[in-house]
C-alpha cells in the first residue's frame, strides 16, 4: 500500500488505528550506547543490507567513510568526505559533497569515483531501488531529482525554507523532507517518472522553547520558528525519525507525532539517525563526536532493494 502525503490520510485513519506512541517503540532497561566517540564530525549514517553500520567523520585527521561490522570492527572505506549517503541497487555509494558541489557514486572495491553531477549544493539524499536519487539543497530552498542511470537532472521541488534530511517511506511511494528553519516535515507522493506531486507539512514539528520570547501567565510559553530538522530515516512499518534540535522527533505513517527522544549529547549538533546493527533494530544518531545506537521494538528497511511487494516484478 502506498503511504499518501497527510491530505490523503484521512481516509486511511482506521487502516493506523493502533496507538504507535513511543512507548512502543522503547524496551525497558535499553538506552543509549557509544558505538563510536572521539570523532570530528559524525554525519550520513546508513546501513546495508546485512547490518552493517556506515557512516562518515567530516572534519579531522581521521575523515572519510567508514565501516562497524557487526561484531564492531571498524574499517575506513573511504577518505570521501561526504553527508548524506545511500547504497545503491549496484552496490556503489552514492553521497552527497557539498564542499565540493557534486553528487558521487563510489565504487568500495575499487575506490573508484565517479562524478553524477557538479555545480549543485548537495546536503542530504535518498535513494530508490529504480535508481531515482533526491537530493536537498538547503541554501537553494531546493530538492533536486537525479537519475543515476541517465545523468538526467531536474528541479523537484522548490520553496521549502530549508530543505535538509530526506526520506522513502518503505514502499518508496511517498518522500519526506525535512525543514530545518520551518516548522513541518513535507511529504510528496512519488510519481512514476520520478516527479514529485501533493505537497503537504504533514509533520508538525515539536519547536524548542525561545528563552527570549515573551512569557506571559497561563499562555503557552514562546517557542522558536525553526524545528532544527535534520536527516531522517523510517522504519519498516513506516514510522518517520527525524532528527532536530529537540531530539528525535518521531510520526506515525499518517503524520501523528509518537513522541520525542532526548539528545543522547544535549550540548553537540544530532544530524541523522539510521536502523542498522542486528535484524535492523538498533536505532542509531551522530551526535557530534559520538555516535550512539539504542535497541527498539522496531525494524529499519533497505531502500536499495525492491519493496516486498515488488519483489521478482521486473521494472
Amino acid at each position: 500500500m502506498r503511504l499518501l502525503p497527510l491530505l490523503a490520510l484521512t481516509s486511511l485513519a482506521t487502516l493506523h488505528a493502533q496507538d504507535m506512541a513511543l512507548s512502543t517503540l522503547l524496551i525497558d532497561g535499553e538506552d543509549w550506547k557509544v558505538v563510536a566517540e572521539g570523532l570530528g564530525f559524525a554525519d550520513g549514517p546508513m546501513t546495508d543490507a546485512e547490518g552493517n553500520f556506515l557512516f562518515c567523520d567530516m572534519r579531522g585527521e581521521q575523515a572519510g567513510i567508514y565501516k562497524i561490522a557487526l561484531d564492531g570492527t571498524k574499517t575506513k572505506l573511504s577518505d570521501e568526505s561526504v553527508s548524506g549517503m545511500k547504497l545503491g541497487p549496484d552496490g556503489r555509494l552514492y553521497c552527497c559533497q557539498g564542499a565540493k558541489k557534486r553528487v558521487i557514486a563510489i565504487d568500495l572495491a575499487t575506490k573508484q569515483v565517479e562524478v553524477l553531477t557538479e555545480d549543485v549544493q548537495p546536503n542530504d539524499l535518498a535513494l530508490s531501488h529504480r535508481g531515482h536519487l533526491y537530493f536537498t539543497e538547503t541554501g537553494k530552498k531546493q530538492v533536486t531529482f537525479l537519475d543515476v542511470k541517465t545523468k538526467e537532472k531536474r528541479v523537484a521541488d522548490t520553496g521549502i525554507t530549508k530543505p535538509n534530511g530526506i526520506a522513502l517511506s518503505p514502499d518508496q511511494g511517498t518522500l519526506a523532507v525535512s525543514d530545518m528553519g520551518g516548522e513541518s516535515t513535507w511529504t510528496f507522493r512519488i510519481e512514476a517518472d520520478g516527479s514529485l506531486s501533493a505537497k503537504t507539512p504533514s509533520m508538525p514539528m515539536r519547536m524548542p522553547i525561545d528563552p527570549d520570547g515573551k512569557f506571559e501567565g497561563a499562555k503557552p510559553p514562546p517557542f522558536k520558528a525553526a524545528s532544527g530538522g535534520d536527516g531522517m530515516t523510517t522504519d519498516a512499518a513506516g514510522r518517520y525519525y527525524i532528527t532536530s534540535f529537540l531530539g528525535v522527533q518521531v510520526f506515525d505513517p499518517t503524520g501523528r507525532m509518537c513522541g520525542v527522544l532526548a539528545k543522547p549529547q544535549p550540548e553537540k549538533p544530532l544530524t541523522s539517525c539510521a536502523f542498522s546493527g542486528p535484524g535492523l533494530a538498533y536505532l542509531y544518531v551522530t551526535n557530534g563526536d559520538k555516535i550512539l545506537r539504542r535497541k527498539t521494538q522496531a525494524t529499519g528497511h533497505f531502500t536499495a532493494r525492491p519493496p516486498v511487494a515488488e519483489k521478482g516484478v521486473k521494472k
